[in-house]
């Protein structure tokens, strides 16, 4: 491709440090490559450029003057030559970037850097926080004129693409300034043509990608702060800007240029990047919106909630910690306020003001005399405890339980919260905790990438993790905390014990040798159809992303029904989470309301965490979980599907105390059993009257 750094750049830079004495001729491979990577990350050659010319002629041109001319220098042994001078600067940013990266990993004992660096692909999907589509290349023709490129345009015999590019990255650098860390692009393809037809045209190109490595500290800034009025600079900001920059008065009395983005959620400041793009293109060089697509827009809808919602809690949950230390007059003293809800750790799917959930709190609490009363004192905890604490209904209680292996996730994010989301029904099947410890190795584990900024990206990572990831033969190892300061004991230990450990076994510091979040679940079949299930996700969603067309992205979200026995319709009016629902009604109803106003405090109290659906899979788990599995969509699924166990249809020997849900069969005076179908059907419907709405049974997979 044009302007890449390949495999005869490689060699020449070898040669290069070869002559200056940087690596020696008796370094083994990997020498060889720390020394490549070292001299990339150290050394800019949009700055300093190198060169292979010992004795040049007096006609060869200096360094100066290559860089007069070319964005990145490295001058070929004739002297004459500049071997990247179709790079951009910001390809070879990209390539330093990569390089300090690489070192970085490679340094790091708890990184599996040959996985990690030499056998992991780097998609731009998953490696950018944002990628965009620069489509309708045609377009740049007119940009040339607009910015005076038609020298330039000359160099590049006619090619507007490869003439433009680098001014409009410039622009773009320019303009989202401290909001990015990184800024790169696809390399435009060399075409290939037969001999006897016409060349392409340059229009004919495939689409450009831009991708951004996010600065989350300014990335969601809706403010652009500019110079003062009178500083020199003023008019510069202006020109950039154009009429979006205004004079504006801040509370420290200064009075400078400001641009001021409109946005009234996280969710849609991560579209201010994208707004700035196309204000920016638009305004210098005359490329429409329409040529600019934000990959991934799509999916950041289907998956980007939930953020405000967390907050919220957060906020919620402050409150009753500052309530709970100011509990006085008890017979104990309370030494520690602990959340264990979703939303207190930022990975809450979504929260809805209809459906009232309450928030898990733990209290560490030290009797100060006498034994603690077994009933007043639990009554007195649930009067004080239990209390409005948002305008939409969300109450907040204290259990007296605990759980294991309590743990510390790392600073929240933007991005942590749309990312653990469930892909089919079977996710049921791994534990909340479990899913928010492998979205927290992505953070935390982030190699060969950086930490994900953006709920696209994040969430492709953990598609991509969790269909990849060698279950069998490793541990996933999530080092909350920094805690864990070696890993070989904890992989020898690991394959030591491997028949009697889980299936998917998870690592914390807290949890070096029991995996307690996966210790019951998944099997090894539900996780071998997790894994199937993420990986043609992936795919699915990749392709489209990449497509450059507006898609339905919620087709990786419906979950496949084809393989299962029986699907169990629901009335969607009983259905408390249905606004969560991939393919959500257009009209829905509040629920948990009285009278269709919040709840608020001195009022009767409003029903509270109250999901039929949960309840009635509960009863059935319970009652025929030894003859089928259930499988529910716990985000609005308006359907149960059911999956009969082959091993339970195989007649068993008679007996009075094992005639759960089955029928008598005699052959040849053998009295033996096997499943009453057509009854459990029936007491499908029983215990769910008034829920269960149909029933649909796939008699081609099984006969009654």
């Amino acid at each position: 491709n044009c302007g890449c750094f390949c495999g005869f750049h490689a060699s020449m830079l070898m040669a290069y440090l070869l002559s200056t004495h940087k690596v020696g001729k008796t370094m083994n491979p990997y020498q060889l490559l720390r020394n490549a990577l070292n001299f990339f990350a150290s050394t800019d050659l949009t700055e300093n450029g190198i060169t292979l010319a010992k004795n040049p002629d007096s006609k060869a041109p200096s360094l100066p003057e290559f860089h007069a001319a070319f964005s990145v220098v490295f001058v070929d042994p004739s002297g004459h030559l500049n071997l990247l001078a179709d790079m951009t600067a910001f390809t070879y940013k990209r390539i330093q970037h990569e390089a300090s990266l690489s070192l970085t990993f490679w340094d790091d004992p708890t990184v599996d850097g040959f996985q990690a660096l030499l056998m992991t692909p780097k998609s731009m999907l998953r490696t950018y926080d944002n990628v965009f589509k620069l489509v309708n290349l045609v377009k740049l023709q007119t940009s040339c004129k607009k910015l005076l490129l038609l020298n330039e345009l000359m160099d590049h015999s006619g090619n507007y693409v490869l003439t433009a590019l680098p001014f409009v990255l410039s622009l773009l650098q320019r303009g989202l300034g401290e909001r990015i860390h990184l800024l790169v692009h696809s390399l435009p393809q060399d075409p290939e043509w037969p001999v006897d037809s016409a060349p392409p045209k340059h229009k004919d190109q495939p689409p450009l990608n831009i991708g951004l490595l996010l600065n989350l500290e300014h990335a969601l800034s809706v403010l652009e702060r500019g110079p003062p009025a009178d500083n020199p600079k003023a008019a510069e900001f202006r020109q950039l800007w154009g009429s979006r920059s205004q004079l504006r008065r801040f509370q420290d009395g200064a009075i400078t240029e400001a641009v001021l983005w409109s946005s009234n959620s996280i969710s849609q400041r991560r579209f201010i990047v994208l707004k700035i793009i196309t204000h920016l293109l638009e305004l210098h060089a005359d490329i429409p919106n329409s040529c600019i697509m934000f990959v991934g827009g799509q999916l950041d809808v289907v998956i980007g909630c939930g953020e405000e919602e967390s907050l919220e809690v957060v906020q919620s949950y402050d409150d009753l910690s500052k309530k709970l230390w100011q509990l006085k007059d008890l017979p104990l003293s309370i030494t520690s306020v602990q959340g264990a809800h979703q939303a207190l750790r930022y990975t809450q799917v979504s929260h809805l003001l209809g459906y009232i959930q309450l928030c898990d709190i733990f209290l560490t609490l030290t009797l100060t005399f006498g034994l603690l009363p077994k009933n007043s004192m639990t009554n007195f905890l649930l009067k004080k405890l239990l209390f409005k604490v948002s305008d939409d209904g969300l109450v907040c209680s204290a259990p007296t339980y605990s759980r294991p292996g309590s743990r510390t996730f790392p600073d929240p994010t933007p991005s942590l919260s749309p990312t653990s989301l469930p892909v089919d029904l079977l996710l049921e099947d791994i534990r909340e905790e479990a899913a928010d410890l492998l979205v927290a190795s992505l953070f935390l584990h982030a190699a060969p990438f950086t930490p994900p900024s953006s709920p696209q990206v994040g969430f492709l990572r953990f598609l991509h993790v969790l269909s990849t990831f060698d279950w069998k033969n490793n541990p996933l190892i999530v080092n909350l905390n920094g805690k864990l300061t070696g890993i070989s004991y904890i992989k020898n230990d690991f394959v030591a014990s491997r028949e009697s450990l889980p299936t998917m076994f998870i690592v914390t510091p807290s949890e070096k040798k029991v995996s307690v979040w996966t210790k019951e679940a998944p099997s090894v079949q539900m996780l071998q159809r997790a894994v199937m299930l993420a990986a043609e996700s992936l795919r699915v969603l990749e392709t489209q992303l990449d497509s450059g067309e507006k898609q339905d992205m919620r087709v990786a979200f419906r979950p496949p029904l084809e393989a299962y026995d029986v699907l169990i319709h629901l009335d969607s009016k009983q259905v408390p989470l249905l606004a969560k629902a991939v393919d959500p009604p257009v009209n829905t109803f509040r629920r948990g309301t009285h009278g269709g106003q919040p709840f608020t405090s001195g009022g009767a109290l409003p029903v509270i965490d109250y999901d039929p659906v949960r309840l009635y899979m509960s009863e059935l788990r319970e009652a025929f979980g030894d003859l089928a599995l259930f499988f529910y969509d716990l985000y609005g699924g308006t359907v149960i599907a059911v999956l009969w166990k082959p091993a339970a249809f195989e007649p068993k020997p008679f007996k009075t105390s094992l005639m759960n849900a089955r029928r008598v069969e005699v052959n040849d005076d053998v009295a033996t059993t096997v499943p009453n179908v057509e009854a459990i059907l029936q007491d499908f419907r029983i215990i769910g009257e008034g829920l269960v709405k149909r029933l649909e049974l796939r008699t081609e997979k099984w006969v009654v």
